[in-house]
């Protein structure tokens, strides 16, 4: 049994991290420009880089679900608690499906609205499906926007689990996702 994650789970982890605290970062940024009013080539650029990150979280999340299952997973220390590792893999599971359906939510209201364009002039591929049709893109952005908090407050609680097991509890199970293998 490994005592960390593969080389391909961590990197997809902590990419997937990044790209995550920038689209919320971007996302907050641009609607606060768009609620001003404020139509400009950085409001453009924001919503570009936004819509870019987004889908490629999406394409990150494919694959990662593709490595976790073909990957052996590290066990849980013996001190870890079953009611512990039942409340994680529900808040796993969560993270996944909000990985999946925010960034799927977005791009259906970018190809409703129509604003395909992220950045240098790239087209993301219309949603199949999805009509042109700006009062259903208001909806769709409404609740992208409402499940992305939802995302954000429950990556923040994760980000919180996995810094008490490494400060408080020192227990090992953040260096299953952090720690470099041993040579």
């Amino acid at each position: 049994m490994p005592q960390t994650y593969s080389i391909a789970a961590r990197l997809l982890h902590w990419l997937t991290a990044i790209f995550v605290m920038a689209l919320i970062i971007l996302g907050i940024w641009m609607t606060e420009r768009a609620a001003a009013n404020l139509w400009d080539a950085l409001t453009n650029t924001l919503y570009g880089w936004h819509k870019l990150l987004g889908f490629l979280v999406l394409l990150l999340t494919a694959i990662r679900l593709i490595v976790k299952a073909r990957s052996v997973r590290p066990a849980y220390p013996e001190s870890v608690s079953p009611a512990t590792i039942k409340l994680a893999a529900a808040a796993h599971g969560s993270l996944y499906l909000l990985l999946i359906v925010v960034p799927l939510l977005g791009w259906a209201g970018v190809t409703a609205y129509p604003a395909l364009v992220t950045l240098g002039g790239y087209h993301l591929p219309a949603m199949p499906g999805i009509p042109k049709d700006q009062a259903l893109a208001k909806q769709l952005f409404e609740i992208h926007g409402n499940l992305a908090l939802v995302l954000a407050a429950l990556a923040v609680a994760h980000l919180s689990a996995a810094l008490h097991h490494l400060l408080i509890k020192k227990d090992n199970v953040f260096q299953r996702m952090w720690r470099l293998p041993k040579k």
